[in-house]
């Protein structure tokens, strides 16, 4: 038992492990040179040098929130998951190598710095060696921008699939980082939530609560979705591109008839809709624009033009009444608004649920009607906010079996 205590306290002692701390730093930058610029060239930095390198050596980089906010606590989980999955994303040298991101923006980026800073006849052999590492440094830019601009591209993607027009969207600042810097930072990366921006409008003499389409973005800007009028189908005497709103009411139909996690849908919403050619049927009194999810096309944003406002006033899924698709349905099998809701086919997750892709005679119903885009829906399910049982798609043919299209079909 003594035995086991003295080995714990050798194994404990600081200095033992920051000796072992030191040798694994050491040789994580030695692979890294390797990769860089191939063996050998690593080991013509003196060793004097390499305890400097050490001592100075930057922190790993972690990621915090802003001071003073507060993110629910599952969402901040979420987005520390998806932080630790990019920092193992690799890096590809120009030999075709790979390093790890997080190795790169700590024992990389102090070796990189380490050689472009030294002087010219430091030691034997340091003016070949800061030849060798050129293509890499700060100074001559090429591969080291590359680096800059994969962090920025992995955060941009966290962050977008981290924020939604509920809650506000989560923001990552690096410019605490080290990269681009050569003095010692924190090497942390801050992040920050942004609520949406919220106004009201009355409208058919009621308050609405709107909500700007719009996004944060590093450097303190922000994006916002703007439409010519005449792009949707509307007539204005001055053609100006108008800030376009939705209302609390659309996005909640949004949600509930797509079933999919908000943060993804309101992401594809905000990137359908920002500077992007627009798809859409012109109605009387307001204009419905298609909206795909990967692809796939599944409703349309009901929108109508208020003033200096373009509104989305409600989502429709592309069965509903009011979509060319659901009144085509509607025509061909008789089925009321009362009996999509009761068959479940008003809503994705239940459209899904009965896997009709799968249905010789029911695909070509609904590819009739113009909905055959939902038959490649179901691979949408893995970003489903809830799991649907499967329905037996015999039930769709009870209920259609006296319809005339089924009549028609037979004959």
């Amino acid at each position: 038992m003594a035995k086991k205590k003295i080995k714990k306290r050798i194994q404990e002692n600081p200095l033992v492990t920051q000796a072992k701390h030191k040798r694994d730093y050491i040789a994580r930058m030695k692979v890294i040179s390797d990769k860089l610029v191939g063996p050998d060239w690593f080991e013509k930095i003196p060793k004097a040098d390499i305890d400097i390198i050490y001592e100075k050596r930057y922190k790993p980089i972690k990621i915090q929130l802003v001071p003073s906010q507060i993110v629910d606590d599952a969402r901040w989980n979420y987005y520390l998951k998806g932080f630790v999955l990019m920092m193992d994303n690799p890096l590809t040298t120009v030999n075709g190598d790979q390093i790890p991101m997080r190795s790169m923006l700590c024992e990389g980026l102090a070796l990189l710095h380490f050689v472009d800073t030294i002087a010219e006849n430091r030691f034997p052999g340091s003016q070949s060696l800061r030849e060798k590492f050129m293509p890499f440094l700060l100074s001559t830019k090429q591969y080291y921008e590359g680096i800059s601009e994969e962090l920025s591209f992995l955060l941009f993607l966290l962050d977008v699939r981290n924020g939604n027009y509920y809650d506000g969207f989560l923001l990552a600042d690096t410019s605490n980082t080290n990269i681009g810097k050569t003095p010692q930072q924190t090497n942390t990366i801050l992040v920050q939530q942004h609520k949406p921006l919220k106004s009201s409008i009355s409208i058919d003499e009621q308050k609405r609560e709107l909500i700007n389409v719009s996004r944060p973005t590093p450097f303190g800007r922000n994006l916002q979705v703007e439409i010519k009028p005449s792009d949707i189908g509307f007539r204005t005497a001055n053609d100006e591109p108008l800030n376009l709103y939705v209302q609390q009411h659309a996005l909640k139909r949004l949600d509930e008839r797509l079933g999919l996690l908000p943060d993804v849908v309101h992401g594809h919403m905000f990137f359908t809709l920002f500077n992007q050619p627009l798809m859409y049927v012109k109605e009387r009194d307001h204009s419905l624009i298609t909206f795909y999810m990967h692809g796939i096309k599944v409703g349309y944003f009901l929108t109508t033009l208020h003033e200096d406002k373009l509104i989305i006033r409600s989502f429709l899924f592309l069965t509903n009444d009011g979509t060319p698709e659901g009144n085509k349905l509607r025509k061909l099998t008789k089925l009321e608004k009362i009996d999509k809701k009761y068959l479940g086919i008003d809503k994705l997750s239940t459209f899904n649920a009965y896997h009709i892709n799968q249905d010789k005679e029911l695909s070509e119903l609904f590819n009739e009607a113009g909905c055959g885009s939902l038959l490649q829906a179901d691979s949408l399910e893995i970003i489903s906010t809830a799991y649907i049982p499967n329905k037996d798609p015999t039930t769709l043919h009870k209920y259609l079996k006296g319809t005339s299209y089924f009549r028609n079909s037979q004959n």
